[in-house]
């Protein structure tokens, strides 16, 4: 079997990559990760033809060994952790060290680039959207000539956020749910997280029309209001959709003053005069998809290569047993979690001590 080697396998969209090639059979799988022994890395360990290698996306020797051997590779690098002119760096030396290590197919998973769709206005630049944004234009700017082909996987906003993050509601006394965000009328391209397999697998298996290709998919594009109308009509309980000045929402919603924009990924994590706050990257990030500027997907094509995905919000609500109760999903809050476990164990023990 040809070998796809991942990056980011053991984070939210990585997980269901590495359990669709690992299902096709027709693919070996080795992951990446910097933790080995981890609960999500152990997890996919178990899966047919899946081998765990131990490093990081910021180190260049690990990233020559890693694309050593393989056929393809499918690569997320972790913004939050690597900070954005880390992620640019690594995001292009990523793909240079795969194409001196001989690898062939390259899939670099992407996000809409929001300063550019936005006519490069500021008020809608953040990190972690434009870095691999930057990232995907320079991979296909270098063409498909030589022996690395490449493809570009655009993903928006999970839809598996509205069980975890920004997009859970609140359930109120009366049992109603209300949505309270600064989202205005645009639509959202949100994406099912499992059906990023299938989508990877297929740029896999037909590289002669994904070579060049920047995918971007969706499950459905929708508004703040429709996800409410759509939670009433599937559940029978009362969804609102609230709106609130992004100024408010950002006083109710940041993790603590001056809070950095990864903030989830420790106080260890890469920061310097290009990073974020909180509020600087989260600010931009409402505007960009609450006004609807990201471009639109093209759903027949979805449909032709993904022909059982998950067709609409209704559809996912039902299939999922949507309750608008949170559920983790997000690598990121769980390795916070971890860590300040972690800090509170070691607090313990000097207290005992």
């Amino acid at each position: 079997m040809k070998e796809i080697l991942v990056i980011g396998g053991t984070g939210a969209q990585g997980l269901p990559v590495v359990k669709s090639l690992s299902s096709s059979k027709r693919f070996a799988v080795r992951v990446l990760t910097r933790d080995v022994n981890s609960v999500r890395a152990q997890e996919i360990a178990q899966l047919p033809n899946v081998t765990l290698i131990q490093g990081t996306q910021d180190n260049q020797k690990d990233l020559h060994r890693a694309f050593r051997g393989v056929y393809g590779a499918w690569v997320n690098t972790d913004g939050f952790t690597l900070g954005e002119k880390n992620e640019l760096f690594y995001g292009c030396r990523a793909y240079e060290i795969a194409r001196h290590e001989g690898v062939q197919h390259y899939v670099y998973a992407s996000t809409d680039y929001a300063l550019k769709d936005a006519s490069w206005n500021e008020d809608y630049h953040w990190g972690h959207n434009d870095a691999k944004g930057r990232v995907a234009d320079f991979i296909l700017a270098q063409g498909q000539t030589g022996a690395m082909k490449s493809s570009v996987l655009t993903t928006g906003p999970y839809m598996d956020m509205l069980l975890d993050g920004h997009f859970v509601p609140q359930e109120q006394p009366d049992g109603s749910f209300v949505w309270a965000n600064p989202a205005k009328s645009g639509k959202l391209p949100l994406i099912n997280l499992e059906d990023l397999g299938p989508y990877s697998l297929w740029l896999f298996d037909n590289i002669s029309e994904s070579a060049g290709m920047d995918l971007r998919v969706a499950t459905d594009e929708v508004t703040f209001e429709e996800i409410a109308a759509t939670f009433t009509r599937v559940t029978g309980k009362k969804g609102v959709h609230q709106y609130i000045p992004i100024e408010d929402w950002l006083n109710a919603a940041e993790p603590y003053p001056n809070a950095p924009a990864n903030f989830v990924a420790g106080p260890n994590a890469h920061r310097d005069e290009a990073s974020m706050t909180w509020r600087e990257n989260f600010g931009p990030w409402w505007r960009y998809w609450g006004e609807g500027i990201c471009q639109k997907r093209d759903l027949e094509l979805l449909d032709r290569i993904h022909p059982t995905r998950v067709k609409s919000l209704e559809e996912w609500m039902v299939k999922y047993k949507y309750e608008g109760k949170q559920k983790n999903v997000l690598k990121g809050v769980e390795d916070l979690k971890k860590a300040a476990r972690l800090m509170m164990d070691q607090g313990k023990s000097s207290d005992s001590n």
